[in-house]
């Protein structure tokens, strides 16, 4: 219920953001000079698009691809764009240090968000690389042993891909259809399960439709 309302909020500020540009500004020290791209083909009565003329203002409904960023990661990130830029690898010099330093603090503070180690938060270029190194790591690590799949019929792409790239290499993949409801069904899931499944990948909340799968009930199943 509570990642609910927090989509909704994320929801209404990213409207308010696409809408009217303004408002970003108010939020962002970082976007009082930025010119948006509606700002730049702005005319009366409309703007201007790849030549035509339209009526009113676009109405942006992709935000399951790329939201705007939150005023706030803006000017918290803006110093490390600008000045702090060190490769936080690089530990022989002081902008390395710095870098490293921000990195290890954002690990302690995810890590502290959701309970976990600081240890177990491993940082990726964004969930495609870290489905396919989850997805493909695991199984191959148990492929003596394991064989076995499941997944469902609406995964993220980058999930079912991997599946699909499994499944070239000779594993086994079950995809488990979904209920009028967007649920899968438990029943189905248990029969599915097999002595070499290895794995069962089954996203928390559906990026595009916003349906909540039973986490909790999956991991007691598996």
């Amino acid at each position: 219920m509570a990642s609910r309302f927090l989509n909704r909020a994320l929801m209404r500020q990213a409207v308010k953001t696409l809408t009217k540009p303004s408002q970003i500004r108010k939020q962002s020290t970082a976007a009082v000079a930025v010119v948006t791209p509606l700002e730049e083909t702005s005319v009366e009565g409309g703007i201007i698009m790849k030549g035509v003329k339209i009526a009113g203002r676009p109405l942006y409904l992709d935000m399951q691809a790329t939201s705007p960023v939150d005023p706030r990661v803006l000017d918290a990130m803006l110093p490390y764009y600008m000045h702090r830029y060190g490769n936080p690898h690089s530990r022989t010099h002081l902008f390395g240090w710095e870098s490293d330093s921000a990195v290890e603090k954002a690990r302690e503070q995810v890590a502290g968000l959701i309970g976990a180690s600081p240890k177990e938060i491993i940082f990726t270029s964004g969930a495609t690389e870290s489905n396919n190194i989850s997805i493909k790591g695991v199984m191959h690590f148990y492929r003596d042993k394991k064989k076995h799949v499941i997944t469902t019929q609406t995964e993220h792409k980058c999930v079912l891909d991997s599946c699909r790239h499994l499944q070239q290499e000779g594993f086994e993949v079950t995809y488990l259809p979904v209920k009028k409801d967007g649920l899968i069904d438990l029943d189905q899931l248990r029969a599915a399960i097999r002595p070499d499944t290895g794995l069962i990948s089954i996203m928390t909340v559906n990026n595009e439709i916003g349906v909540i799968q039973p986490v909790v009930e999956i991991g007691e199943i598996c």
